[in-house]
């Protein structure tokens, strides 16, 4: 007679051939987030395995008990059975996957929301922006800024996350990187395969699609059609939010009282723009073809105070200006 136990026994050990393999577990996550039946093609196209690979798989968790059959021949659908006795624990057991990202992600952007300067955008690439990634695997994160102060902001950004704690309460490895404009031109690995947008403008709005194979930044041209098209928005968003202003002014006062006197000349112009502009003329500046428009575009400083909901509505007036 056997000392050890018999891990195999479906009895006891149910998980052991419910969870048995990587294609049981995507089965079953999609199963279970979809919320109804799905059929062999939907399972195909949600989960990327093999047309053999999915039937074969569903079969086998048909057998395990946890899955069934609803229909008949083409009409035939794959189901979780909600009464199947360890069904709760793993409903719980995936949303406490998703909740898990979503609380890392809300935790990286609550650590750039904090910095006493942000930058202008932020986002995760490599293996698990791809969804690539294995245990142990560096989340890598790139913050792009100026050359003059990237290398603080980085630096303050890995202190924010060990002050967060996030390496040891996630058990994951992060691997800051700091990026300029120029380096979208010379890394393309760091946009092209992927990304995660975490904070500020999204970096493929930097770059422009050449062919169906390779992007490259745009001209400075373009660049600054963009900045003029985001002052649009802005413009939009400040009338109809005018908070939104003396918000920065104070943001602005902190910064300026950490900041060299290169980029304090730049803040102080800023400060006293929203300071003693009317709204009228506030927009016209932020429209205009001036050099000194064009110039100070490149360091908007609103995104950094705005609530959730002005962030969202900055993001459907984008929407709706690409579509008018």
């Amino acid at each position: 007679m056997k000392n050890s136990e018999n891990q195999l026994s479906a009895l006891r050990y149910p998980l052991t051939a419910i969870l048995g393999s990587k294609g049981h577990v995507i089965v079953l996550r999609v199963l279970i987030r979809s919320k109804h039946p799905l059929s062999h093609s939907e399972l195909l196209e949600r989960t990327d395995l093999s047309r053999q690979g999915v039937y074969d798989i569903t079969k086998r968790l048909v057998e395990t008990g946890v899955v069934t059959y609803t229909g008949y021949g083409r009409q035939q659908l794959v189901t979780v059975r909600e009464d199947y006795p360890l069904y709760r624990e793993l409903v719980s057991l995936f949303n406490m996957e998703t909740q898990r990202y979503k609380e890392l992600v809300d935790t990286l952007r609550s650590g750039l929301s904090n910095l006493e300067r942000q930058p202008e955008s932020a986002w995760i690439f490599g293996s698990a922006a791809r969804g690539e990634d294995e245990y142990g695997d560096p989340v890598q994160i790139a913050l792009l800024g100026k050359l003059k102060t990237i290398d603080s902001l980085t630096g303050e950004f890995r202190e924010k996350l060990i002050q967060y704690k996030v390496e040891s309460t996630f058990d994951v490895t992060i691997d800051i990187r700091g990026v300029t404009i120029a380096d979208l031109e010379t890394k393309p690995y760091l946009t092209e395969e992927g990304t995660v947008h975490l904070w500020g403008i999204d970096p493929k709005d930097y770059l422009n699609p050449q062919t169906n194979k390779s992007t490259s930044v745009t001209s400075h041209k373009d660049l600054d059609e963009r900045s003029m098209v985001e002052s649009k928005i802005w413009t939009e968003l400040l009338k109809s939010n005018p908070e939104i202003i003396p918000r920065t002014i104070s943001l602005l006062d902190k910064q300026i009282d950490k900041t060299s006197t290169g980029e304090k000349l730049e803040l102080l112009e800023w400060k006293n723009l929203l300071e003693n502009s009317s709204n009228q003329r506030l927009k016209k500046f932020m429209e205009s073809d001036s050099e000194r428009a064009i110039r100070l575009r490149q360091s908007l400083p609103f995104w950094q105070v705005l609530t959730e909901s002005e962030k969202n509505k900055f993001e459907h007036l984008k929407e709706v200006l690409k579509q008018s």
